[in-house]
C-alpha cells in the first residue's frame, strides 16, 4: 500500500513480490545448466554417463535437456514473431546471445554425434570431415562448449540485470548457477553408475558443491546487509516462507549433506547407493535453489 515518508512528504510504494517468474522457469534454468554441465563434465573431466548406439550418453542427454529449456523458453516467450525479436536483441537482453547459444550447442552437438554413431556394430558416418581426433572436430567441440558455458550462466545473467529487484541485482547468481551445473551433472554420473573414475567424480562434485555453498552465503549475508527489498528477499528464503525451499532444500540437503558423502567416499569408498542419493540430492538441490531465489524477488519500492 502507498504510504507517506513524514519526513520527505514523498509518496512510498511498499516493496512487492514479482509474480512474472516462476515454476516453468525453474525448470528452464535447471534444464539448460544440467545438460550443459554434462557436457562440460564429459570433456574437461572425462566424467562419462555411459554411451548408447556408440555415442557419449552425457552429450546425448545435455542436447535432450538444453532442447527442453529452448522449447520452455519460446513457450514463456509466446508468439513465435516475439521469439525471433528476442533473437536480436544481443545487446539489450542476455535472452538473446543465450538462445544463440542454445542454437550453436543443438547444432554442433548434434553434428559431432554423427560419425560415432554405431549401428549393428557400424559406424556409417565415420567418414565426415568432423570425425573424431580430426582438426575440425577439436574446433567444433571447443565453440559448443564455449556456448555450454554460456547457456550455464545466461539465465543468472538474466536475473542480474534488472535493478528493480536488488536480490537479483548480483554476479553471485552466474556464479551459483555455474557451480550447481557441474556439482548436478556429477551428480548424475552417480545415479547411472557411471564407469568413470569414481574419484574425478567425487572431486569435481564436491569442488562444486563447496564453491556454490560458498557462492550462495555471499550472496545471502550481501543481500542482508542490504535494507529494503534485498533483505526482506534474503528472510524469505532463510527464515520464511521458502525457507524450506532454499535453506532446508537447497542449503542443507543439497549441498551439504552431498558434501559430506562425497568428503567420506573420498576418504573411504562408499556403497553405490550412498553415492545415489548424493546425486538426487545434488538435483533437487539444484532446482530448488533456483524456485526459491525466483519466487524471492521483491521489486524495489519505488519512491
Amino acid at each position: 500500500m502507498p504510504s507517506g515518508n513524514a519526513f520527505t512528504g514523498r509518496l512510498e510504494v511498499e516493496a512487492k513480490p514479482q509474480n512474472v517468474w516462476g515454476l516453468n522457469h525453474a525448470i528452464w534454468f535447471l534444464c539448460m545448466g544440467l545438460g550443459s554441465g554434462l557436457y562440460l563434465n564429459r570433456l574437461l573431466f572425462g566424467i562419462d554417463v555411459g554411451q548408447v548406439f556408440g555415442l557419449p550418453l552425457a552429450d546425448v542427454l545435455g542436447i535432450i535437456l538444453v532442447a527442453i529449456g529452448g522449447l520452455i523458453l519460446i513457450a514463456d516467450l509466446g508468439q513465435p514473431l516475439r521469439f525471433l525479436r528476442a533473437l536480436r536483441n544481443v545487446r539489450s537482453s542476455w535472452i538473446s546471445p543465450g538462445a544463440i547459444a542454445d542454437f550453436v550447442f543443438l547444432f554442433l552437438g548434434g553434428l559431432l554425434l554423427l560419425p560415432s554413431l554405431t549401428i549393428g556394430g557400424h559406424r556409417p558416418l565415420a567418414e565426415l570431415p568432423w570425425a573424431p581426433d580430426s582438426g575440425l572436430e577439436r574446433i567444433l567441440t571447443w565453440v559448443a562448449a564455449a556456448a555450454a558455458l554460456l547457456i550455464i550462466v545466461y539465465p543468472g545473467l538474466v536475473l542480474s540485470s534488472p535493478r528493480s529487484i536488488p536480490f537479483w541485482n548480483t554476479t553471485l547468481i552466474p556464479l551459483q548457477y555455474l557451480g550447481s551445473a557441474l556439482a548436478s551433472a556429477a551428480g548424475v554420473a552417480y545415479l547411472v553408475r557411471s564407469p568413470a573414475s569414481s574419484r574425478i567424480t567425487a572431486v569435481v562434485a564436491l569442488v562444486s558443491v563447496l564453491a556454490t555453498l560458498a557462492f550462495s552465503l555471499a550472496h545471502i549475508q550481501n543481500a542482508r546487509s542490504r535494507r529494503g527489498a534485498a533483505r526482506m528477499s534474503a528472510d524469505k528464503v532463510m527464515k520464511g516462507g521458502l525457507a524450506p525451499h532454499f535453506l532446508w532444500g537447497n542449503l542443507v540437503l543439497g549441498l551439504m549433506v552431498p558434501g559430506v558423502i562425497l568428503v567420506l567416499h573420498l576418504a573411504s569408498e562408499l556403497a553405490g547407493g550412498v553415492l545415489a542419493l548424493a546425486g538426487v540430492l545434488l538435483l533437487a538441490g539444484n532446482f530448488l535453489s533456483k524456485y526459491g531465489v525466483i519466487k524471492a524477488g521483491y521489486y524495489a519500492p519505488l519512491l
